[in-house]
């Protein structure tokens, strides 16, 4: 019982992430459509030159939305809330858009962080 505790212990202890760790990524990497950072729970919208990075948690109960790129649309798992591409709500029990979270580009690359 000692060993069960002792890991999740030690690892929130000694091995927490910085809570200003930037995630960073070439946006030569960055295809049209959508790119999951499962680090950050996030969705990366592009189109063309356009950019959006979405929390890939649902609105309604925070569960981890799915991405059905032939339906383009999110889904979630737990109570079949729906968004677009672009995180517009479409079918709730979810009452509102997606969660858009900040982010910079500098050097050629996307700073999510």
């Amino acid at each position: 019982m000692a060993g069960t505790l002792a890991y999740p212990v030690g690892k929130f202890l000694f091995f927490r992430q910085n809570e200003h760790d930037e995630f960073w990524l070439p946006l030569k990497e960055i295809k049209d459509g959508i790119t999951k950072i499962v680090k950050h729970d996030a969705f990366i919208y592009k189109k063309q030159d356009k950019i959006e990075v979405f929390n890939a948690h649902c609105t309604h109960m925070g569960c981890i939305l799915n991405f059905y790129k032939d339906k383009k649309k999110f889904i979630c798992p737990c109570h079949h809330s729906q968004f677009t591409i672009d995180g517009k709500k479409i079918k709730g029990p979810a009452q509102r858009d997606l969660d858009k979270i900040t982010f910079k580009i500098k050097n050629k690359k996307l700073f999510i962080g």
